[in-house]
C-alpha cells in the first residue's frame, strides 16, 4: 500500500536533496552529483528565480508489503516519468525506516516550456491513482485514490453498502465485524484508536471516515451497538438516518441520537410501596438506554442488582444510581 504526500518549498533545493540522498538512508540508489546545477539551469533559461523552487512527494510502502528497495525505485522511477514527463525529478528511496519509501524532488520549472508547475487537487488523485496501478501491477496492496464524498470508486461504494447491511444485522461490534469477515471484508477495530480501517478481498484499504457515512464513523456504531445494536428501540432512526451531502458530515447523527434519548423521560416510581427487588422494567430500559449511550457497557441485569440490594433509594442516590 503506497501513501503519496505532496508539498512545495521556496528555500534552497540543495536542502533537502542534501537529505533526501543520505548515504546511510539510500543505499546508492540515486546519482545526484549534477541535480543542483540541472534545476539552477533551468530557471535561469526562463528567468524563474524566485517563488517555490521544488516540490517535495513521497511515497511511502506499507510496511507489511514484500518490497525490495531495487523494487521501489523503479516504481519510482516509473512514477516520475509518467506523473512529472516535462520536469526534472530526483528519486531517492530510503531503507532507514520499517516501511519503504521513495522521495521525489521535483523542480518548480518545467523544462520545455518554463511554465511553473501547479499542483490541482485533481492531479494528485491522478498522481495517486497511477501510484495503485503500479503497486497493483506489482502484486502490493492499494489504498483509495479519491477523497471526494461524491465521487468514489466502485470498491468503496460495495464496502459501505455491506457494512450498513451487516451493521443492520448485528447485535454488537464483534457480531458486526464477524459478519462483515464472512463476507470478505475485514475490520480493523481497537476501542483506543480513532480510526476503524476496511480491507476487502483485493486489499484497498479504507478508513471509516473516507466511507462519508456517518453511521460507520467509529464512534457513532460503537454508540449504535451500546444501545443494543440491531435489537435497540433506536435501531430504525440510526439506520434510517441520511448523512448529509455538503456541510457538516460528522456530528448530525450524534446530535440526533442525544436528542432522543434526552426527550426520553423516566418514569417515577412509587416510593410508598416500592418495591427495591423489582425494579419497573421501563424505568431500567430508560436508564439502560441512557447510560449506554454514555460509554457505559451495562445491561439492564446489572443494573438492577445493583439498585435492588438492600440499600435505601437516598444512599442509591448519593452512589450516582439515580441522576
Amino acid at each position: 500500500m503506497a501513501i503519496i504526500k505532496l508539498t512545495s518549498g521556496k528555500i534552497s533545493v540543495g536542502i533537502i536533496v542534501n537529505y533526501v540522498t543520505q548515504k546511510e538512508k539510500t543505499e546508492d540508489n540515486c546519482m545526484p552529483e549534477s541535480v543542483l546545477d540541472e534545476f539552477e539551469m533551468t530557471k535561469l533559461k526562463y528567468n524563474k528565480l524566485g517563488g517555490r523552487t521544488y516540490y517535495h512527494m513521497i511515497q511511502s510502502f506499507a510496511s507489511d508489503d514484500d518490497i525490495t528497495p531495487e523494487q521501489a525505485h523503479e516504481i519510482g522511477l516509473q512514477m516520475a516519468e509518467h506523473c512529472f514527463p516535462e520536469y526534472q525529478v530526483l528519486v531517492a528511496t530510503h531503507i532507514d525506516r520499517q516501511h519503504t519509501h521513495n522521495h521525489f524532488v521535483i523542480n518548480s520549472v518545467n523544462m520545455v516550456d518554463g511554465n511553473k508547475m501547479n499542483v490541482a487537487p485533481q492531479d494528485l488523485i491522478a498522481i495517486k491513482e497511477y501510484s495503485n496501478y503500479l503497486c497493483e501491477k506489482n502484486g502490493f496492496k492499494t489504498t483509495e485514490a479519491k477523497t471526494d464524498r461524491n465521487r468514489e470508486p466502485h470498491w468503496k461504494f460495495e464496502i459501505r453498502m455491506m457494512a450498513l447491511r451487516m451493521m443492520k444485522e448485528s447485535y454488537s461490534m464483534s457480531d458486526f465485524i464477524e459478519k462483515m469477515r464472512l463476507h470478505g471484508i475485514d475490520v480493523k477495530y481497537n476501542p483506543d484508536y480513532k480510526y476503524m480501517t476496511y480491507t476487502d478481498a483485493n486489499d484497498h484499504r479504507v478508513r471509516d471516515a473516507k466511507l462519508f457515512d456517518e453511521r460507520l464513523l467509529k464512534e457513532n456504531l460503537q454508540t449504535y451497538f451500546w444501545l443494543g445494536g440491531c435489537e435497540s428501540p433506536l435501531a430504525e432512526t440510526i439506520e434510517t438516518y441520511e448523512t448529509p451531502k455538503s456541510g457538516d458530515c460528522t456530528t448530525g447523527l450524534d446530535n440526533l441520537i442525544f436528542d432522543t434519548l434526552a426527550a426520553l423521560t423516566t418514569p417515577e416510581p412509587d416510593f410508598d410501596n416500592y418495591d427495591y427487588y423489582e425494579v419497573e422494567d421501563k424505568v431500567l430500559d430508560v436508564l439502560v438506554l441512557k447510560m449506554r449511550a454514555h460509554g457505559y457497557k451495562v445491561t439492564k441485569s446489572e443494573l438492577n442488582k445493583k439498585i435492588s440490594y438492600n440499600t435505601p433509594y437516598e444512599q442509591e442516590q448519593e452512589q450516582g444510581l439515580f441522576m
